[in-house]
């Protein structure tokens, strides 16, 4: 379990079939991406893609053609090298620097320290970056419980750049999601979930990272995020935490439930 204090409430967060532990110490439990609702749990439907890691030959084959063309264009051609961090404490703010960039760039939110603290901790969280001559062009942060990852973050930088770059910083980014792929199966891990794929797909930009994330093949796949007070002070608590969200709307990315 990542256990996270945040504004108010102490939250658990149980990542795919995970179970609590006895005694959670914790006001309000979070599953993330059950195959199922939970019981009497506020529920949220997420659709996600999944890539079968069990068979490497076969995963490789279900790549479009493009996309293990870049692959291998990157692994012959553009001198990367790759670190798989399984141990990240010591790299947390490197990454947060270079994803909170990307994320200014991007117009989306920065990383949540509180949750990658607290995911190192509970020894869940699993960073990667590619790089070239010892800078990093991409980096990837997952999730993991038992025989699954889930991608949680993918940061690269290319904006402002000439296209001979954007280029290669885009095989860059593809050439590291087949290495941790690779990584990860070795060290048990079946099951690659892509972090989401977006239902609504009327902007360019929602098309083309779902396009990007189909090109590896995968699953389309359906769970559920729920949450669920386990305490007294949980139960009274969320009530409170929604009626302050509906008046702020930068409430939910202070309290930092995501």
């Amino acid at each position: 379990m990542i256990r996270l204090q945040r504004r108010g409430a102490v939250y658990g967060e149980l990542w795919f079939e995970e179970e609590p532990p006895a005694q959670p110490r914790v006001d309000v439990v979070l599953f993330r991406q059950r195959p199922s609702p939970v019981h009497e749990a506020r529920t949220t439907p997420f659709l996600s893609l999944v890539s079968d890691l069990g068979d490497a030959r076969a995963l490789d084959v279900a790549f479009d053609g493009g996309c293990r063309y870049e692959i291998r264009r990157a692994e012959a051609k553009d001198g990367l090298q790759a670190q798989l961090i399984a141990e990240p404490q010591a790299r947390l703010e490197e990454f947060r620097a270079f994803f909170d960039a990307f994320a200014q760039e991007k117009g989306i939110e920065p990383a949540d320290p509180g949750w990658l603290r607290a995911a190192c901790r509970a020894g869940q969280l699993v960073l990667s970056t590619a790089c070239r001559d010892g800078v990093a062009l991409v980096w990837h942060a997952y999730v993991v419980q038992g025989s699954a990852a889930r991608l949680q973050h993918s940061a690269s930088r290319f904006r402002g750049q000439e296209t001979g770059h954007r280029a290669l910083v885009g095989r860059a980014n593809r050439w590291l999601h087949w290495q941790d792929m690779r990584w990860l199966k070795e060290r048990g891990v079946e099951r690659y979930d892509w972090g989401g794929l977006f239902a609504d797909e009327s902007t360019p930009e929602r098309a083309g990272i779902n396009a990007f994330k189909r090109a590896f093949g995968g699953r389309e796949e359906r769970s559920y995020d729920c949450t669920l007070p386990v305490t007294a002070w949980g139960s009274f608590y969320l009530p409170l935490r929604d009626a302050w969200r509906r008046f702020s709307p930068a409430a939910r990315r202070k309290d930092g439930d995501r």
